[in-house]
This record gives structure tokens, sequence and C-alpha cells, in this order.
């Protein structure tokens, strides 16, 4: 039988790795509580929260067995016994942790679980997360009881503590995914919707001059064509970016060639001439920044177009004090409001631009907008790197 010396020298191995999901992490604890105690079986029933089935997992020689079950051995030991470690001897007899001091319980496990396990002693572990709670049962160890005993704790802080991980590492998953689908919306949005919104609108032009000029509906659906070749090499773009592969070296983004792709395209669809002064800004920020910066000035140009009826849009680029500064400002009739509003009002009301304010929220940033009958100014910064603090910009733009 192994003593404390060699279960202290077992558990110094005992992994501590974090697994993103509980069934993996379920299959083996069970097997190194088995390795530990030189057991022939452990049983881990455990439920998590929310969830109405409770999974058991099996463990001997021959392996790990997994199965859910709705109608599980509940409860899983006496009532009197949920909240410690103990070791069920021959008669009923219980030795709890940490006295080890022997009383009799009826019942101490329930029998389906005891039946399973077959044999004179079982040591039963709790586990208590915040997600998960279980218990192990470990048949037939062959430790000395009170080095059992004494090793129980360890393994109920142990299992109960990479249980808590790994609920936080599924509940960081989750919200990166939450975030990643956010984000995909939200470039959907102001990338390719709004290009095919523009199509549309371009097709419908073309209805009017069939008949009339023939030539030059010619030249508008070349136009159109070309449009629609130029959002398939950017939808295919965009799923290679959603794509898992492995690292490679990335081609440069051009920044200067982008905006200028959506100066031609604003002029074709919707008849606006945008001018650009980006001349203060630093070569290795198109690069670097190009695709976030590019967006932000795609939905502020987007939004004088469809909501302001301009018919010439400014847009000023500069990178001056740590940050990447963009002014938008048009000839048109301004948003539903008079005045300014602030990020933190925006977000707060709803009102302005919100899809804009939301993606520069996302990034840190800060955002302005004054508005009149004669057209409105749009004022963005967002820290270089993305590294603001988010109530720090909140906090500035009160």
């Amino acid at each position: 039988m192994q003593g404390f010396k060699e279960i202290c020298a077992a558990l110094a191995q005992w992994p501590r790795n974090v697994h993103s999901d509980y069934r993996t992490l379920a299959s083996e604890c069970a097997e190194n509580a088995r390795i530990l105690f030189d057991a022939e079986r452990v049983i881990l029933v455990f439920s998590e929260r929310d969830e109405p089935w409770m999974t058991m997992v099996e463990s001997d020689a021959n392996g790990s067995t997994w199965r859910e079950e709705d109608e599980a051995p509940d409860p899983l030991v006496d009532e009197s016994l949920e909240a410690t470690n103990f070791v069920l001897m021959s008669g009923g007899r219980v030795l709890r942790v940490p006295d080890g001091k022997p009383s009799v319980v009826e019942q101490a496990i329930h029998h389906e679980i005891a039946s399973r396990c077959a044999g004179e002693v079982i040591l039963s572990v709790s586990i208590d997360a915040e997600e998960a709670q279980g218990r192990l049962f470990v048949c037939s160890p062959k430790v000395e009881p009170e080095a059992m005993l004494l090793a129980a704790g360890i393994v109920a802080t142990l299992a109960s503590m990479r249980f808590e991980a790994t609920s936080h590492a599924d509940l960081a998953v989750r919200d990166a995914v939450a975030q990643e689908r956010t984000r995909v919306a939200r470039d959907l949005h102001d990338g390719l919707l709004q290009s095919f919104t523009g199509v549309v609108l371009q097709l419908e032009t073309i209805h009017s001059h069939i008949e009339e000029n023939p030539a030059e509906a010619q030249r508008m659906i070349t136009d159109a064509q070309g449009t629609i070749m130029a959002d398939q090499r950017e939808l295919r773009r965009f799923v290679e970016q959603l794509r898992p592969r492995p690292l490679r070296r990335e081609t440069p983004y051009d920044f200067t060639a982008r905006l200028e792709d959506l100066r031609a395209r604003f002029e074709k669809q919707w008849g606006i001439r945008i001018v650009y002064d980006i001349a203060d800004i630093e070569p290795l920020v198109g690069a670097y920044l190009g695709q976030e910066t590019f967006r932000l000035i795609h939905e502020a140009v987007m939004n004088s177009a469809k909501h302001g009826n301009a018919s010439l849009v400014e847009v000023e680029l500069k990178t001056a004090d740590g940050e990447m500064q963009i002014k938008v400002a048009d000839n048109g009739n301004g948003f539903p409001f008079q005045g300014r509003l602030t990020l933190a009002q925006m977000r707060e009301s709803g009102g302005g631009p919100t899809v804009l304010a939301e993606r520069v929220h996302s990034l840190n940033g800060n955002l302005v907008v004054d508005s009149t009958d004669n057209g409105s100014t749009i004022s963005i910064s967002v820290p270089l790197g993305w590294g603001g603090s988010t109530d720090a910009n909140d906090a500035r733009s009160r």
C-alpha cells in the first residue's frame, strides 16, 4: 500500500493545464485519480449549472467511458456528507476528512454508485466549482487510510480549481466568438452590403437610359460588372481572413488604392465627389491600421451619401499625438438632430451614426458629430495600435 510520501510525489505530477471543455477535463481527472490511488475504477459524476442532465465518467484499466444521463443517481451521497470528503469502509463505517473519526451512515453513497464500485473501500471526493459540481468515487484504493484522507483534500482542491478554470476558459471562448460575430456583421454591413446597395441604385438608373441612351446604359452596365467583380474579390479576401490556416507572410494592405477605389465607386454609384487630404499620415500606418481606418472612412462617407444627400465629401486624415485623426465633412442636409453629439451621448441615446459609433467604441476611440442644415462634420480619433482605455475615452467624450 502507498503511504503519504508516495502520494505526495504523485500529486506533484497532477496536471495543471486548462481545458476548454468539461469532457476532456473530467476524463483526465478520473484517470489521474485512478493512477494516484492505485484504484480498480474511478467514477466521476458531475452536473453543469443550468444544464438538466448529469454526466458520468468511468475510468478503469481499459480506458474511460462517458455518458450523459437525464435521471442520474440523486442524491449521490447522504445529506450529512455532501460538504465533506470521506472514505466508506465495510459495514457502513465512514471516515471523514479532516478528523478521520469513524461513524456509521446507513447509505453513505447512492446504491447504484456503490454497486458499480463493488469494493469494500470507496473514497469520495467533492468537486465544487462555480459552474459545475460533482464527486469523485475512487473504488478499492490501495493507499493507507491516513494518507488517503490527507490526499483527498488536495485532490478536491486541484480538481475544483481545474473545473473552475475550464468554466472561465469556456466563457472566454464564448465571449470571443460573440465579439467576432459582431465584428463580422459590422464589417459586412460597412463594406459589401453598402456596396450592393450602390449597385442596386446604379441598376435602377440604367433602366431609364436603356431606350433613350443605350450607349450610356452599356457603359453603366460595364461599371456595375466591375463593381460586382471587385466585391467578389473583397468577399474572397474576407472569407480567407476567417479561414484558419498556418501563419504566413501577409500581403501589404494598399490603403491608398482602397481610398481611390472608394472615390471611384461613390462617384459612379452616388454621384458624389470625394476629396482627400492624407498628406500628414505616417507611411507605415496605411499598412498597419489601413483596414480599420478604411472601414471608418467608408461608413462615414456612406452616411453622407445615404442620409445626408451630399454632393461633396471632404476627408482629412492625419496622425498626431499618438492618434489616428479622421475628419469627414459634407455639404448635405445633416443628421436628424441639430448641434453636437459625443460618442457617450450617441451610445446612450441611440442617436446619430450608431454603426460608426459602435465601431469607434470597439477601437477605444472618440467620436464627435456636428450637424447643421448645411452639412455635417464627423471627427474621429483612435489611438495608434488601438491601445487606449475604454473608460478613459468615455470620460473624455463627456
